[in-house]
């Protein structure tokens, strides 16, 4: 069977695969087969919660702990299932074994280790992104943590956390601020009963508070929370939700494409539940009603919706020219006023990142009104500062510098500009020469990109959509393509890639996002042979 025939195969199986991921997300039940891969981390840390709530949660504590004890290799645990050993991650999952096992006093075992348990935790954050603007080491003590000026180095979402750490690490409980710690979980904790609608968040700020002697109906409520997101093997995954991001991209890829009746109907009712999604302000979070705002999210959302010309969008393309760096880049995450969904973002946007800003550029380059493309303009010009002499786009978030350079490379194919701008064009052409340059020189002997599905089938799109004046040779594609064909799985899925798309260092897998990943390089090959 030729390559084009089975990517025409393969495309039916993944578009199956992903309608029914869709169909799940809509319905507020999605199975494990369509759901974010488990982490031994984020299941680690949720038992742990649980042990010191003891009681009612039994069943769910040693459902949990057999799973962890399923993950075990030789000499500990990784990251993601299979991955290579982590110390601090080895270190916490022992520590809940123990804590798990039948006649050992739970609780007072829990609180005995405190304070290593608040070092690895903030071992683990630090390794995640490094480099990034925060406290400094000395900052993230009580009550130092508890001032408004180190508060305000960190994003809104991740302020519970180093609280909670910080509570935890604290080496007298009659200590200065932990009162005022408590007091600040206690105002920052949601509806849901969660912190930030994260998983690790909420069960360290339940430990920071068993060890603060407040437990109440409040942390109670936070473990049945944490109870609502384990998977039926025990597990949590480090990010429970990214159903905006998976929504988004699905209507984004599903449109670019001719579309069955079927899908059309789901294509209606998936942009309705974006469109009944978005926050007061026009941004998003990564799943309604309550994460805090993401631009990145808010991108992906606005690439959707903006397929459907009935759909309002300008509230939220009206939120991404506001939000916009005055040096033309965009930041992750917003500051805001309110509570999710009704909220106000505003500046400071935590974490300047080529990543986000790319991804709002090519939400904004479909609106060619003049205010968005002078926007547009200073974007582009804050991201070809960004390239490196050898050709690379490095991002934040993604894993490598083959995710930044693949999109940016695609962006610049499909960006526009009229006769007044002939010198950024000519500066756009020159850095998509040096940028395929560096990914033709870096496609592996079995022809993908990187180590991961989702690298591969980034590219391959780049260098499909590139129209230089120098062709990339046909085999580098077709090479591609067969590498893409033998990751699909008989359900349509794809071979897990724990790097992700997006999250540098959490490694996850999000299998509607990498399904639909390859099946946009899949019918962009198709559509060259058509």
């Amino acid at each position: 069977m030729k390559n084009k025939d089975k990517a025409n195969v393969a495309i039916r199986k993944a578009r199956e695969y992903v309608l029914e991921g869709g169909e799940q997300i809509l319905s507020g039940r999605v199975d494990t087969a369509h759901s974010i891969s488990p982490s031994p981390g984020a299941a680690a840390l949720a038992t742990l919660a649980l042990i010191g709530l003891g009681g009612q949660f039994e069943e769910q504590i040693q459902l949990g702990a057999q799973w962890l004890r399923q993950q075990r290799q030789l000499k500990g645990w990784g990251r993601f299932p299979g991955g290579d050993i982590d110390t601090e991650v080895t270190r916490l999952i022992e520590t809940v074994l123990i804590g798990s096992q039948p006649g050992i006093i739970n609780k007072l075992f829990l609180l005995s280790q405190a304070e290593d348990l608040s070092k690895m935790v903030l071992c683990l954050g630090e390794q995640a992104i490094p480099g990034l603007e925060g406290p400094e080491p000395d900052e993230i003590h009580l009550p130092k943590v508890l001032n408004e000026k180190v508060l305000q180095k960190l994003p809104t979402y991740g302020r519970p956390v180093v609280v909670a750490a910080s509570l935890l690490a604290a080496k007298d409980m009659n200590q200065d601020g932990v009162a005022e710690a408590v007091e600040y979980l206690s105002k920052t904790q949601i509806s849901d009963g969660s912190w930030s609608e994260d998983i690790v968040t909420t069960s360290l700020a339940i430990i920071a508070l068993i060890r603060a002697q407040k437990e109440s109906e409040r942390t109670i409520k936070a473990g049945r929370w944490l109870v609502s997101k384990q998977y039926k093997n025990g597990a949590w995954a480090a990010f429970d939700q990214l159903h905006i991001w998976s929504i988004g991209w699905a209507i984004t890829v599903l449109k670019e494409f001719p579309t069955t009746l079927e899908e059309d109907e789901w294509l209606k009712q998936a942009a309705q539940w974006l469109k009944a999604a978005r926050n007061s302000d026009g941004s998003y979070g990564t799943t309604p009603p309550f994460t805090h705002p993401d631009l990145d999210d808010t991108s992906i959302a606005l690439m959707g919706l903006q397929r459907f010309p009935e759909i309002d969008i300008n509230p939220t393309v009206d939120l991404l020219l506001c939000l916009q760096n005055p040096d033309g880049s965009w930041g992750t995450f917003p500051s805001f006023d309110g509570v999710p969904p009704n909220i106000i973002s505003t500046f400071p946007v935590y974490i300047k990142s080529p990543d986000v800003t790319v991804h709002v550029l090519a939400a904004l380059q479909a609106q060619p009104t003049k205010s968005r493309q002078l926007a547009i303009k200073k974007g582009v010009e804050w991201l070809l500062e960004r390239q490196l002499l050898t050709g690379e786009f490095p991002g934040v978030w993604f894993e490598g510098e083959i995710f930044g350079t693949a999109q940016t490379l695609e962006l610049f194919s499909n960006l526009k500009f009229g006769q007044q701008d002939r010198l950024l064009a000519k500066k756009i052409s020159n850095a998509q020469k040096k940028a395929v340059k560096f990914l033709l020189s870096r496609q592996n002997s079995d022809g993908s990109w990187g180590s991961s599905l989702i690298e591969t089938a980034l590219v391959l799109p780049g260098l499909i959509d590139y129209k230089g004046e120098e062709k990339v040779p046909e085999d580098i594609i077709s090479k591609g393509i067969k590498r893409i064909l033998k990751w699909q799985q008989p359900d349509g899925s794809f071979d897990p890639c724990y790097q992700g798309i997006y999250a540098k260092g959490w490694n996850y897998e999000e299998p509607i996002t990498s399904a639909l990943t390859a099946l946009r390089a899949l019918e962009k090959y198709k559509l060259l042979h058509d």
